[in-house]
């Protein structure tokens, strides 16, 4: 399948079959890339941030990890992570609420709207949004608990794979956070980069 070009700020949705990939290219190293996944059949099972914390006993998932669902089904395996740091699976999606809470202005992109935007297109809906993976998301957790933002150290060209599971359909947002240095200390929203793998016939 083509590489497709994900705005920086958009989103896009893409069906996976068990077996198949997507390779998530950060084509400039400072994009953070909301994630999330339902299952194409039955699309009130999601990946659950919470429940795979629970599954794989750790805060921040890792090469080799399996993203379960809410029902703990395995959906994705990160097959590939080639960034040195963190993914975050603690923040919620930004929305237009947290951009008022900032003072923005009526309108901002956020990917809580990207989400349903990009199910839509692909021709779901919802009407709930579940908590995200977010990649390359460079959230540190102090000894005391505290919760830090910081830029990205991801690296231009940095990718992961996420290889389905069962069958599932993706969605990413590139985030439009503009205001920390979620996307970098310049706070600019960029594109990113997503490839399809078929997992061919046997």
């Amino acid at each position: 399948m083509a590489i497709t070009e994900i705005p920086g700020g958009h989103g896009w949705a893409v069906p996976l079959a068990v077996g198949d990939a997507v390779r998530l290219v950060n084509t400039f190293g400072s994009q953070v890339v909301d994630t999330w996944a339902l299952a194409r059949h039955d699309t009130s099972e999601y990946l659950s941030v919470e429940h795979t914390r629970r599954m794989i006993a750790n805060l921040f998932p890792g090469q080799g990890d399996i993203f379960y669902s809410n029902r703990r089904s395995k959906m994705l395996s990160l097959e590939k992570d080639t960034a040195p740091g963190r993914h975050d699976m603690l923040f919620a999606c930004c929305d237009k609420w947290l951009y008022q809470h900032y003072g923005c202005a009526p309108g901002h992109r956020t990917c809580r709207d990207n989400f349903l935007q990009a199910l839509f297109a692909a021709g779901f809906d919802a009407n709930f949004v579940p908590n995200p993976v977010n990649l390359w998301m460079n959230i540190p957790v102090s000894a005391d608990g505290h919760v830090g933002i910081e830029p990205p150290v991801s690296r231009p060209g940095d990718e992961v794979v996420l290889r389905a599971l069962m069958d599932v359909l993706v969605v990413f947002s590139a985030c439009p956070m503009d205001v920390t240095p979620i996307n970098g200390p310049d706070r600019t929203p960029r594109p990113v980069y997503a490839e399809v793998l078929v997992q061919a016939a046997s």
